[in-house]
C-alpha cells in the first residue's frame, strides 16, 4: 500500500491523502475533507473511485452508523474490495462512494451536535460532486447507511425525494412517530445522543422523523427508489421498525423492496448486505426500476 500527499482544490482547503488498494487504478482515498459552513469547520469523508472511470460516474453516499466515521466502511466493511470485485465482474456499473463522517448527529441539524443535513445537503454533496466530476444530478445519486446511516439515508431521501434516485437502509434505526417517550427504551433514547432533546423531546423527535413524510412521496411522480434490509435476529429489535416502514409504503403504494436476512446488528450482516444494496443501484441506474 502506497500513500501520497495530495492537494486536491486549495481554494476550498480539500486534503487528500491516496490510499491506493489492490488494483493500481481502483482507489480508496482516505482523509478527504471539505469546508463545510453549516459546521464552521472541515466534513471529513472517504472515497472509492472504480478503475473504469466516465466523465461523470453515479455516485453512492454511504452513510456509518452510531460511535463510527467515515473510515469505517472501508475499515470493517471493505467496500472497496466489495465495489471493485462486482464492477469487475460487470455485475454493477463502475460508480463512485462517499463515506462522510457524520459523527453522532443522527445527520440531522440539532443544537446538540450541530447542522449536519445541511452540511451533507448543502456542503458535502455539492462540492465533491463539483470537485472530483461524479454525480451532478439526481438520475446518478443515491444515499444508504446502516443503523444510524440507515435513519439518516431514509430521512433525506424521503424528505428531498428530487435529489435521491435510490435510498436504503441496512438495518436502520427507524421508529414510527411516538406518542410517549415510554414508546422507546431507555437504551434507544440514550443512543439519541441528545440530537432529540435533552431530556428527550418526543415532539421533536416526531419533528425529524420521516414516517409523516410518505404522504408527500404518493403526490410524485420521480421518487427514490427504495431498499430495506435488516436481520431476523437484531439485538436492538430493529426489524419492528423496518417491518413499520415497509407497511406503511405498501400502505401507500409506494414501490419498496424489503429483506428479512439471517443475522444480528453486525458487520457480518452488513458487509453480505451492502453487496446487494449495490446490485440495486445499479439496476436503478442501468433500467430505473424501482
Amino acid at each position: 500500500m502506497t500513500a501520497r500527499l495530495t492537494l486536491i482544490r486549495p481554494a476550498i482547503a480539500l486534503v487528500a491523502l491516496f490510499l491506493t488498494f489492490a488494483s493500481a487504478d481502483a482507489e480508496l482515498k482516505e482523509s478527504l475533507s471539505v469546508e463545510s459552513p453549516a459546521l464552521n469547520g472541515p466534513m471529513k469523508y472517504s472515497l472509492f473511485l472504480p478503475e473504469a472511470q466516465s466523465a461523470r460516474l453515479p455516485v453512492l453516499y454511504l452513510l456509518h452508523g452510531l460511535g463510527g466515521h467515515e473510515g469505517d466502511w472501508q475499515t470493517l466493511g471493505h467496500i472497496a474490495q466489495t465495489a471493485t470485485r462486482l464492477i469487475r465482474q460487470n455485475a454493477i456499473p463502475p460508480m463512485a462512494i462517499v463515506m462522510p463522517d457524520g459523527a453522532n448527529s443522527w445527520y440531522v441539524n440539532s443544537e446538540k451536535h450541530g447542522l449536519y443535513e445541511d452540511a451533507l445537503l448543502e456542503d458535502l454533496i455539492p462540492e465533491t460532486e463539483r470537485t472530483h466530476g461524479f454525480g451532478g444530478d439526481r438520475s446518478r445519486r443515491a444515499i444508504a447507511g446502516l443503523s444510524m446511516g440507515g435513519y439518516g439515508a431514509f430521512r433525506l431521501a424521503f424528505r428531498y425525494p428530487d435529489r435521491f434516485a435510490m435510498t436504503a437502509g441496512l438495518s436502520a434505526a427507524i421508529f414510527p412517530d411516538l406518542e410517549a417517550a415510554e414508546d422507546v427504551s431507555r437504551q434507544q433514547i440514550g443512543f439519541f445522543k441528545g440530537v432529540f432533546g435533552e431530556p428527550f423531546d418526543v415532539a421533536e423527535f416526531n419533528r425529524q422523523n420521516f414516517f409523516s413524510d410518505i404522504p408527500s412521496l404518493v403526490a410524485i411522480d420521480e421518487r427514490p427508489a427504495i431498499w430495506i434490509t435488516v436481520g431476523d435476529d437484531d439485538g436492538f429489535g430493529l426489524y419492528e421498525g423496518n417491518i413499520a416502514l415497509y407497511q406503511a409504503l405498501k400502505q401507500a403504494d409506494i414501490p419498496v423492496e424489503f429483506r428479512m436476512t439471517d443475522g444480528n446488528h453486525t458487520w457480518r450482516l452488513w458487509r453480505a448486505e451492502i453487496e446487494n444494496v449495490l446490485r440495486y443501484y445499479g439496476r436503478v441506474l442501468t433500467t430505473g426500476t424501482e
